[in-house]
């Protein structure tokens, strides 16, 4: 993995982060505890998939095509079964499902917003980063 991209990478999960506290500290301080700290939990989610994510795309470099889609696949196929046993959790912990829920959608919002403005960057020639 390129430095420029890492330094995207990094820049999209500090992002996430800072959206993640921005709303947990908006429910904490209505008082609302649990819905905070189930919101956080579900951007904290997307941000351990989106690592996890990143550190497999950097292990692809050295392999083959059909190899590093092999590679990639079953990466998901873990990433997914990972998603799956932290919603249990979460279930299982008492936090909200709904505000879970709310919390990842607002980590891929965040990673849909930073791609955006990447692949206008690289339009205009700015190239990545």
């Amino acid at each position: 993995m390129t430095l420029k991209k890492t330094s995207v990478f990094a820049r999209i999960f500090r992002a996430q982060v800072l959206v993640g506290a921005l709303g947990f500290t908006v429910l904490f301080l209505l008082g609302q505890t649990v819905y905070a700290l189930s919101l956080i939990y579900g951007v904290g989610l997307m941000v351990v998939g989106a690592w996890w994510l990143a550190l497999r795309l950097g292990n692809t470099r050295d392999l083959g095509v059909e190899a590093a889609q092999r590679f990639l696949y079953a990466g998901a196929a873990l990433r997914f079964m990972a998603l799956m046993a932290g919603l249990l959790l979460a279930h299982l912990i008492g936090l909200h499902l709904l505000l879970v829920a709310a919390g990842m959608f607002v980590a891929q919002a965040v990673v849909f917003i930073s791609a955006a403005k990447e692949f206008k960057k690289e339009g205009k020639g700015e190239g990545l980063g």
